[in-house]
């Protein structure tokens, strides 16, 4: 028992140092837009994120990570934070997700019990173009629930949805 926690414990510190990346690389020095992530609060201790994971395959900081971050320790309290990045102008493979996120485990467990809690996911073609902005944006529901990359401003699709079965 002792040692399963220990385990355990292990595993949760190392996820909580995993490496961030930037998207635009120190050595790239073409155009870049802005890509944010999107969401909306479900009360004070749950939201939905529309948020970026990766840029080909590298982890970036996004805001499930920040909303975490800035709600520790505030017990059922979630505390959002919306992301914005710069990502370089060039064709890239796009992890997205889509999810709910609590301000406590406890209430996670209770929300996926409840069948409130949904999430998707998945890796989209994501071609920028020179000075416009993106989004992650898509919705949850119980019957479908998709995420994909919109135009900030006419919320045009500039990707495929990535859509649960």
């Amino acid at each position: 028992m002792k040692t399963s926690f220990m385990v355990a414990a292990f595993a949760f510190v190392l996820t909580g140092c995993a490496t961030v990346s930037e998207p635009v690389p120190p050595d790239y020095k073409g155009p870049v837009v802005s890509l944010s992530d999107t969401g909306a609060p479900e009360g004070g201790s749950k939201a939905q994120f529309f948020a970026l994971l990766e840029v080909d395959g590298s982890d970036v900081m996004n805001s499930l990570r920040e909303t975490r971050m800035a709600s520790q320790g505030q017990g059922f309290s979630l505390t959002s934070i919306y992301t914005t990045r710069n990502v370089p102008v060039r064709p890239m493979k796009a992890k997205l997700i889509g999810t709910h996120q609590t301000a406590a485990p406890i209430h996670e467990v209770a929300s996926r019990m409840a069948g409130t809690f949904f999430s998707v996911d998945g890796i989209v073609d994501f071609k920028p173009v020179e000075g416009k902005r993106y989004e992650v944006t898509g919705e949850l529901k119980k019957e479908r629930s998709c995420v994909w990359i919109a135009d900030a401003e006419t919320k045009a699709e500039a990707t495929e949805r990535v859509c649960t079965k």
